[in-house]
């Protein structure tokens, strides 16, 4: 399959038109003011995202302007494409934001536009090189509050809890045999009720995991892994994926962007318990999100399996945090995200007023 795309450089277009426009009219008129105004900053080089070809919306895309304040817009009239304004906390903030609205712009695409992915991945696909193994789930308190209120079942005959691991040889390009990666999918699968859940919990990839230069299985990614075994264990009720909920964050760029849209962080890291923030992924906020790396994996399993989730969903994502209860973790902090899969038919949520993470139940 391949994987390229330009939709991530077309929102610096604009400005370097307009960059050049100028630069001509200051020689033209060599009086004139055009380029003289203080505080006037660039944003950094194009973004160049490196995913799958999505079909180019007819609304041209614009570069964000930072010199509004930084608010949820009612985005009820404005094309997905369409960028609302904000301000950031310093410029190496803006043009991490910036960049990544402008690469959630083309995932937005990819999953309301794509049609699903044609490979699809079979147990022998799974048998090659990975394990599989049934542990107990055990719900870690911070994310209680958050079944209880959005009414997910979580008693122990409701879940199932599967480690796989690539911890195997894999037979691999040329016919040959590659040492394992080490990488680990470890989440919880819920198909009971109509709040259909997977939540993940340890997350490593093994492209993320493998040395420089080893070779990786070609199934391998966490949007095709977790969906196979999905498909496996909700059979007839795959389609009925409500919500995937990601537990204990790590990642840098996703704790980072998180504190960012929430105002910034405070003396030990971003503190916002549940019930959190919601946001619909028409805000510059949600696009930053979806840009994220644990945004990319739920992107890429809507938009690959539109088939079977029963026509286009458009997630909305809800942030928050609570006080690290595990000891052995690095982060005093830990960090979550819910993504709730809504029919792109229901239309944007109002966004008003500031909503919470209670407002997906």
């Amino acid at each position: 399959m391949s994987i390229s795309s330009s939709g991530g450089v077309q929102c610096s277009r604009f400005v370097a038109l307009l960059a050049s426009i100028l630069f001509l009219l200051y020689f033209l008129f060599p009086f004139s003011s055009i380029l003289e105004r203080p505080g006037h900053h660039t944003h950094g080089p194009p973004f160049h995202a490196h995913i799958r070809r999505a079909p180019q919306p007819n609304t041209a895309k614009v570069a964000v302007s930072f010199d509004q304040p930084f608010q949820t817009k009612n985005l009820h009239n404005i094309s997905t494409t369409s960028l609302p304004s904000l301000t950031r906390r310093n410029e190496e903030d803006d043009r991490l934001i910036n960049n990544l609205v402008c690469k959630g712009d083309v995932y937005i695409d990819m999953i309301t536009r794509s049609p699903p992915t044609k490979k699809i991945w079979r147990q022998q696909d799974l048998d090659n090189g990975w394990s599989v193994e049934d542990e107990d789930f055990d719900p870690s308190e911070n994310i209680m509050p958050a079944l209880r209120d959005l009414d997910i079942p979580h008693e122990e005959q409701d879940v199932r809890y599967l480690e796989i691991h690539q911890n195997e040889q894999f037979r691999g390009m040329g016919n040959r045999d590659y040492p394992p990666t080490g990488g680990i999918y470890d989440n919880a699968y819920i198909a009971a009720g109509d709040r259909s859940t997977i939540i993940a919990q340890n997350n490593r990839s093994p492209k993320h995991e493998a040395d420089p230069g080893q070779m990786i299985p070609a199934f391998y990614r966490w949007s095709d892994v977790v969906w196979l075994a999905w498909t496996q264990i909700a059979r007839e009720r795959a389609s009925q994926l409500h919500y995937i909920i990601q537990e204990n964050i790590t990642t840098a760029l996703t704790r980072k962007v998180m504190e960012i849209i929430s105002g910034g962080a405070g003396p030990d890291a971003l503190d916002l318990p549940w019930p959190g923030r919601l946001y619909d992924l028409r805000t510059t906020e949600g696009k930053a999100l979806l840009a994220t790396p644990h945004g990319v994996g739920v992107a890429f399993m809507i938009a690959d399996h539109s088939d079977v989730l029963g026509g286009r969903k458009y997630p909305a994502v809800c942030i928050f945090t609570a006080r690290n209860t595990v000891p052995f973790l690095e982060e005093r902090w830990n960090y979550y995200m819910i993504w709730e899969l809504r029919d792109a038919t229901e239309g944007e949520m109002d966004l008003d007023q500031q909503r919470t993470c209670r407002d997906m139940a």
